[in-house]
C-alpha cells in the first residue's frame, strides 16, 4: 500500500508566503519550496520560516488594518437608479390620490345629475 503524506508548498519569491497544500504520494519526490510542517490554523498571511522550520504569520487585527480602507460609493448608474425609483414611488402615490379624486369626482356628478333630474320633473 502507497504512504501519502501531506506537503505545504510556498512561494520564495513572495516571502515564503503559503500557496497551497498538497498530498505526496509514495514515491514522489517533495519539492525544494514544499514542506511536512503542518501550516496551523489561525495564522493571516502565513509564512514558511526556512531557518527556524516553522510557519509565521500576523494577527488577525494586522491584517484587517492592511486591508484597502475605501467607502463604498454608488455608481452613478446606482445613484440614477435610485433617482428612479424614488420617482416611481411619488408617481404611484400621485395616482392613487388622483383616482381617489376622480371616484368622488364621479360621485359629485352623479349626485348633481340625480339633484337636476328632480329639479327638472318637479318644475314639470
Amino acid at each position: 500500500m502507497a504512504e501519502s503524506q501531506w506537503i505545504y508548498l510556498f512561494d520564495r519569491s513572495k516571502g515564503n508566503a503559503l500557496m497551497y497544500a498538497d498530498v505526496l504520494e509514495d514515491g514522489q519526490t517533495m519539492p525544494d519550496n514544499a514542506t511536512i510542517v503542518v501550516c496551523p490554523d489561525g495564522l493571516y498571511d502565513p509564512y514558511f520560516d526556512e531557518q527556524a522550520q516553522t510557519w509565521k504569520g500576523i494577527t488577525k487585527e494586522e491584517w484587517e488594518a492592511k486591508l484597502p480602507q475605501h467607502p463604498v460609493e454608488p455608481t452613478d448608474q446606482q445613484k440614477l437608479d435610485a433617482q428612479t425609483q424614488i420617482q416611481l414611488a411619488q408617481l404611484l402615490q400621485q395616482n392613487k390620490k388622483q383616482a381617489t379624486f376622480n371616484a368622488q369626482l364621479t360621485v359629485d356628478v352623479a349626485t348633481l345629475k340625480k339633484q337636476l333630474a328632480e329639479t327638472t320633473k318637479a318644475a314639470q
